[in-house]
């Protein structure tokens, strides 16, 4: 049973090395074609980010000094003006005075508030398929966020460092990683394909082939002649 198991393996093998052509050629042809479909048919998300300092919670901006407790204090805090960026009161506001066509919902969740490590610094960014709009939005956003503070909180302790840049190439898709992918998927149904085709090929090869069949052990064949009958 064994040396059965071994010889099938070793047939697959063959047959696969034979058919070499024909993975390497549905690899390039699922490779180009999700690459084509990402460059063509997917839209491009651009994300653009304003930068914002915290400041003491006494309304204090000129400090810059920064210890272990404060940290942890501007740690709370983030997660404050994260929840009051995604008002309401903050996101209808943004798309009032920009005069956006975009749902409550759509806009939160575009919306990407995060800290910078060991810092007072944190970014308020938004992602949109337009990367002008998307700057526009990111620093509509940050100045509605400081307005609401203030008049939420009834402190000025957050100002705005760095406007949002134009951003030059989007954030998502990543062409290379799905054209990679599609070129995988074309390999493995390759190989798919051509184990199928083995698994269900019954033709007899040879005479081992008819040993496994009938169970008895071949003594002898009728070579064929070609040329005149003999």
């Amino acid at each position: 049973m064994e040396t059965t198991k071994e010889v099938n393996f070793k047939e697959l093998l063959e047959i696969i090395i034979k058919k070499w052509w024909l993975i390497l050629l549905l690899t390039v042809i699922c490779f180009g074609t999700a690459y084509i479909y990402t460059v063509k048919y997917v839209t491009p998300v651009y994300e653009a980010n304003t930068v914002l300092y915290i400041g003491q919670e006494g309304g204090s901006l000129g400090s810059i000094d920064v210890s272990l407790g404060q940290l942890n204090a501007n740690s709370q805090l983030l997660v404050d003006y994260k929840q009051i960026a995604s008002t309401r009161l903050v996101v209808n506001e943004v798309i009032k005075n920009l005069g956006l066509n975009i749902s409550y919902d759509e806009f939160k969740n575009n919306v990407i508030i995060e800290s910078v490590l060991d810092s007072r610094l944190f970014t308020v960014g938004f992602r949109h398929s337009d990367p002008q709009v998307a700057k526009q939005i990111a620093d509509e956003l940050a100045k509605q966020l400081t307005m609401a503070v203030l008049q939420i909180v009834g402190v000025e302790n957050i100002r705005i460092l760095d406007q949002a840049l134009v951003p030059q190439s989007p954030i998502s898709p990543n062409v290379l990683l799905n054209a990679v992918i599609g070129g995988m998927l074309g390999f493995f149904i390759s190989l798919f394909v051509i184990i199928l085709m083995f698994l269900m090929n019954d033709t007899i090869m040879n005479e081992d082939d008819i040993e496994k069949l009938i169970g008895v052990s071949v003594l002898g064949d009728i070579p064929e002649f070609k040329g005149e009958a003999r």
